[in-house]
């Protein structure tokens, strides 16, 4: 929720910071690693992070001068061009 409000709140404190938090969001689009343990609420939660970090990935993408984050651009064209989230990902972005 926090990466959602924040660049509406400080765009240039975020976009200089795109490349440190990069590897947390790829983290957190992972999903979750399923196990002979793995019960159904572990999915459903797993998914729910999966959809948050999409939101808070699209309001980031969204922050003017992200063009200086390579790995973040990077990572929304990754994301953008995944079967799993492209629709989902033009959804949210208003597109």
């Amino acid at each position: 929720m926090m990466l959602f409000r924040l660049p509406q709140l400080a765009p240039a404190a975020v976009s200089q910071r795109l490349d440190e938090i990069t590897p947390f969001l790829e983290k957190s689009m992972k999903g979750a690693t399923v196990t002979k343990d793995t019960v159904k609420q572990d999915l459903e939660r797993a998914a729910e992070l999966q959809r948050s970090t999409l939101r808070a990935v699209v309001a980031l993408s969204k922050v003017t001068g992200s063009g200086n984050s390579l790995k973040f651009d990077k990572f929304v064209a990754e994301v953008r061009m995944s079967s799993q989230w492209a629709s989902e990902f033009k959804d949210l972005q208003g597109v």
